[in-house]
């Protein structure tokens, strides 16, 4: 970058050696020269703003396809997890039939033996029951040929009684 006169001379005005004010103007230009570098112009931010503009696009068009792609995973995903569902549903049902396929049967089975038991258990008992009858009515029958010839002893003796009163009577009342 050339030095710029006018820069010269205000050095110079100022009572400054013309080496010393070649050395500073040198010392800013170069200052300027790296400055451009890290300093914005307006260029600069025009360019950033359709550097940035640019991105945008780009990023709401990726955006959009991730969206769409993201939908048509969670649609996937879905109709993974229905079936899987009919599926495990069709299975719950079927093994809740064997199930109450399996409980009738061992009801079937257990009415069958409790009546089984329970025939069994009426013909003990009907068994018992008439032992019980014999040897009640032989105890009755026993207790009553007792209780007979009780009687017919005591009135028989009351009969002797009665007998040894009328002879009694008849001995001495004539």
């Amino acid at each position: 970058m050339p030095m710029q006169a006018e820069s010269l001379e205000v050095l110079e005005k100022a009572d400054v050696a013309p080496a010393q004010a070649r050395a500073i103007v040198r010392a800013i230009e170069i200052e300027i020269t790296g400055a451009k570098d890290t300093l914005a112009t307006k260029h600069d931010v025009l360019l950033q703003r359709q550097e940035t503009t640019e991105l945008g696009s780009v990023l709401r068009a990726e955006m959009s396809e991730l969206g769409a792609g993201l939908r048509a995973e969670m649609s996937e995903l879905g109709a993974g997890l229905r079936a899987e569902m009919s599926e495990l549903r069709a299975e719950l049902r079927a093994d809740m039939s064997e199930l109450r396929a399996e409980l009738r049967a061992d009801m079937s089975a257990l009415r069958t033996e409790l009546r089984t038991e329970m025939t069994e258990l009426r013909g003990k008992l009907q068994g018992e029951m008439s032992e019980l009858r014999g040897d009640l009515k032989a105890e009755i029958h026993a207790s009553v040929s007792g209780v007979t010839r009780q009687m017919y002893t005591a009135v028989l003796g009351q009969m002797a009684v009665l007998l040894g009163f009328a002879y009694f009577f008849a001995t001495h009342v004539r």
